[in-house]
């Protein structure tokens, strides 16, 4: 492969991982302290958070590509160690947690927000801040793995 090209996929790769880690680190805190101000500051919040989510959904898929581009440039599954298969399974996983989780959990945040459910609002949040602290999770260990060689490749 063209070292150029690959040069670019690793860009892409740092890039996309920097938009998806970083896009969702207030989510938590916004939807806590926004529901505490009330309207009309709720108005808007479900918008504001699906959007942050929406584009880190975009960057996920710019870094999973990207990485499993790099991976076949440079000889497929088997010219890489366990950390890197292990760490596109962590990074798949995150995806999931994001897309089938907390894209949900929006969803019933806007109808609570709309129907002024404040018992069902404390409940969205807490499920909110979780499913963002597991994919916190899952995308530091995702990093870690990536960054440092631990084993032979």
């Amino acid at each position: 492969m063209d070292p150029n090209l690959l040069s670019l996929l690793r860009v892409l790769h740092f890039l996309g991982f920097a938009v998806w880690f970083g896009g969702a680190l207030s989510i938590a805190t916004d939807v806590r302290k926004t529901l505490t101000r009330g309207t009309p500051h709720t108005d808007v919040l479900a918008d504001r958070v699906n959007r942050q989510v929406s584009i880190g959904l975009v960057a996920a898929l710019v870094t999973i590509g990207s990485g499993l581009g790099m991976l076949f440039a440079i000889g497929g599954f088997a010219a890489v160690g366990p950390r890197i298969h292990a760490g596109l399974s962590l990074a798949l996983v995150a995806f999931a947690v994001e897309l089938l989780g907390l894209k949900p959990a929006i969803g019933r945040l806007r109808k609570a927000i709309a129907a002024g459910k404040a018992d069902d609002l404390r409940a969205i949040t807490g499920r909110i801040a979780m499913l963002t602290g597991i994919g916190h999770s899952l995308k530091l260990v995702t990093l870690l793995l990536m960054v440092f060689h631990i084993g032979a490749k």
